[in-house]
This record gives structure tokens, sequence and C-alpha cells, in this order.
């Protein structure tokens, strides 16, 4: 007896191709429990290609674009159709048999629509029936354009359904036109996987609720212990306002000191190098005079230990020198001993500006380290900043203050905080509710600060 030729086709968009191929090739996550994974390997496709589902899909309609088809994307640019061999009829069959049937299906379709635009005819053999899963792109073969109205509208359905058995009776298989009657019990299966996802959904929309439900017991149970929370988290906040005041000043005098010597090591380093150099070049001139002399008195052949007389006995039993050159001689050699003493002064005044210099060199090594300070101190702002970020994220996000209120509040400890600094720094406001906070705290405390301040300088 023959059996009824089942066919079922769903048009599809762009965005709709790669669901339709997680779906045909087994990818991702499987729900249907009709599919046997041990038999998936049994599977093939009439159309072999390593380009994926999608990819041959865009390509192709891109290309008809440049030829003149106007494709949008909500044009309908895919029509999936599943060939379902009935499962008494299947049984009937051979391997062979099965493959013959869907390999007279697919040829049908690219005789009608062209093979370029076949793009996949993926028999499964890994579910309860045997079926195909055959995508074709809706191309009008007279015009080579998209047209899925005309290429699949009503008239072209009836003659699928009519022509189609008789392709498949010609191929010698004793199948007939369905009545298109259909009952609860045969769902097609893009019905049947639809109301498959719907219980799906259902159920995991009731888990969902459950976990909604546990949440809200858990948030109130939260909210009631994140009162008694709050309060600390206010006296932390001021806390940590006045740290970081504190830390911005002293980062701030280490940045004037750090400048500080910076300049007194340029001017002093500049300073010593012109009296290194001076002294050394009076050092040089020094020790030519006295050279020059000492060559003299050693021509002479004096001795520095002999008298006056002495001195004219050696030199009248020696040589013949006028009393002039005599009187000449002993003013060389006074001036060779005031030389002496120069040159005795200029190395001590040498060896106090190295003795300057070292000191200059060991205050030079304490520049890192006050750099190395300034880094940690600029490193432990940032981290109170962004702790009081967190701080202000946490009590938003967990909604147990509104943001508004929230920098009202913190508008109101900075004044707070500027007012128990005797006014030493003034705080940024970041937003307009910052400035109204501070402005309130003004208006309602600025006369108790005032009173306070008075009576502390009295």
């Amino acid at each position: 007896m023959a059996f009824d030729f089942a066919w079922n086709t769903q048009k599809n968009y762009i965005k709709d191709v790669k669901g339709k191929e997680r779906e045909q090739e087994r990818q991702g996550r499987i729900n249907n429990k009709m599919i046997d994974s041990s038999r998936t390997h049994l599977n093939y496709d009439f159309v072999e290609s390593e380009i994926s589902l999608y990819r041959r899909v865009k390509d192709r309609s891109d290309f008809l674009k440049s030829q003149g088809s106007n494709v949008q994307k909500n044009s309908v640019v895919l029509y999936s159709n599943i060939i379902t061999i009935p499962k008494v009829e299947a049984a009937k069959m051979t391997d062979d048999e099965h493959k013959a049937y869907f390999q007279s299906c697919y040829e049908y379709f690219c005789d009608r629509y062209g093979t370029e635009n076949v793009m996949s005819a993926k028999v499964h053999l890994d579910e309860t029936t045997p079926h195909m899963h055959l995508h074709f792109m809706p191309v009008n073969k007279e015009n080579g354009k998209l047209q899925a109205r005309i290429v699949m509208g009503p008239k072209a359905l009836r003659e699928i359904h009519d022509q189609l058995p008789k392709f498949l009776q010609e191929r010698g298989f004793d199948v007939q036109r369905a009545s298109g009657n259909k009952t609860k019990m045969k769902l097609d299966i893009h019905e049947f996987k639809a109301h498959q996802d719907f219980k799906r959904q259902t159920e995991q929309l009731r888990e969902e609720v459950e976990a909604l439900s546990k949440k809200a017991d858990q948030r109130k149970e939260y909210v009631l212990k994140a009162k008694d929370v709050r309060d600390q988290l206010d006296d932390q906040v001021v806390e940590y306002e006045k740290l970081l005041g504190k830390q911005k000043k002293q980062v701030e005098v280490g940045q004037k000191r750090l400048d500080s010597l910076y300049a007194e090591l340029e001017t002093t380093e500049d300073f010593v190098s012109k009296e290194v150099e001076s002294l050394k070049g009076q050092a040089d001139q020094y020790r030519s005079q006295i050279q020059e002399t000492i060559d003299a008195l050693s021509d002479l052949r004096l001795v520095e230990s002999f008298g006056e007389s002495v001195k004219r006995q050696k030199l009248s039993s020696n040589l013949t020198i006028s009393p002039a050159s005599f009187e000449n001689l002993k003013k060389q050699a006074e001036l060779s001993v005031q030389l002496q003493k120069a040159l005795q002064t200029s190395e001590r005044d040498r060896k106090r500006l190295e003795d300057r210099n070292k000191y200059l060199e060991s205050q030079n090594d304490r520049i890192p380290k006050l750099l190395q300070e300034n880094r940690r101190l600029t490193k432990e702002i940032e981290f109170f900043k962004s702790l009081l970020t967190k701080l202000k994220d946490a009590l938003v996000n967990q909604k147990m203050v509104a943001q508004d209120k929230l920098d009202e509040w913190i508008g109101s400890f900075k004044s707070r905080t500027a007012f128990e600094m005797n006014g030493s720094i003034e705080p940024r406001l970041e937003n307009e509710k910052e400035k109204e906070g501070f402005e309130w705290h003004r208006k309602q405390f600025g006369a108790k600060y005032e009173e306070k301040s008075s009576d502390m300088e009295r």
C-alpha cells in the first residue's frame, strides 16, 4: 500500500540560518531526547562543502544582490525543508533504498531551483525516523533573482505536492500525494520541535521563578542586615575622607620639599664646579711660581737655616753678587714662603669643598627615597579613592540607598570633614547632589562649628 509523501517547508531570514545550521549539524547543547548521539556519525549530506551553511548562504546572497536582486535584512533568503519516510515504511526499506529516496528528492529540488541554489541536503539517521533537512534559496530560474513570493507561492507549493510524489513513483517508490489532513498524533517535525522547545522553556521559566522567590527571601534578610551596616559605613566614609585629606597634604609637602632639594642641588653643583675650577687654576699658578723660586734658590745653594750674615759670607766666597741682587733674592724667598702658605690655604679650601660636595651627594641619595615615598602616598590616595567608589557602588547596587541620596550624604560628610580640619582644605564636589548636601550641612551646623572655633581661640 502506498504511503503519503511527507514534506514540510519553512521560510528563513538571514538571522535564522545559524540556528538551522546548529540544529542540522548537532552543534551546541542537544535537548531533543529523540536523538541517539551514538548514531550521529551515520548522518550524511549530499552537498559536500567545508564552508559553513551560513557562509554559503551569505556569499550567495551577496552575489545575487550584485546581479540585481533586491536583498534586504527582511528578505527570505532560505527555505528549510524536512522530508520524512514514515517509521513503518522506513523499517521495510534497506539503507540503500533510504538513500535513493532522499537522493531523488534532492535531485528534484536541484532541477527545479538549480544545483547552485541548493545549499545543503543533510540526512539524519540518528532519530526515530529517517529524514532529510534540505535547504535551498528561492531563486527564480527565469531571471536569476531572489524572489521568494513567486518561487514559493501557493501555486508553487501545490506543484511540488503534485510533482514530487510522481517523480518518486517514476523512480520506483510506492508513494502518493498526501491528503494534507493532520491530527494531534501526526505533528510535523517543525511543530514537534517547537512543542518540545515550548515545554523546555516553560520548565526553565518555572525554575527561574522558584530561584527568584528564594532570592527575594534572601534579599529581605539582607536588607534588614544592611540597615545595621549602613551607619557603620557612614562613619567609615567620614574617616576615609579625613585620611584622604591628610594624605593629600603630606604629598603636597613632600613634593614642595623635593622641588626645593632639586633647586638647591642644581645651585650648589654649579657653585662647587666653578669654585673647583677657580682653585685648580690658582693652585697651578702657585705651583708654577713656587717651582720657579725653588729653582732660583737651588741655583744659589741657599739653605733656610742660615742666618743673613752666613748667607752673605757664603755668597761672597763663592760668587760675586751685588747687595741689590741679594735683596731681590731675599724678597723672592719671602714670596715663596707666602706662596706655600697660600697653597696650604688653597688645599684646605679644596678639602672643604670636597666635603661639601660629599654632603650634597649624600643628600642626592635621599631623592629616590623621597620619590618612592611620594609614589607610595599617591598609591594610598588612589586606593582610598577606589575604595570609596566601591563603597558607593555597593550601596547603590544593593539598593540600600538611592544614588542621589548617597551623593547628598557624601557632600554633607565633606562639609563636616572640612569643618573638623579647621578649613585647612577645601573639598572638591563631584556633582550637584554633593553640592546640595554640602550646603545643607553648612546651613545646619556652620554656626555650631564657628562657635566651637571661637571658644578654642579664646
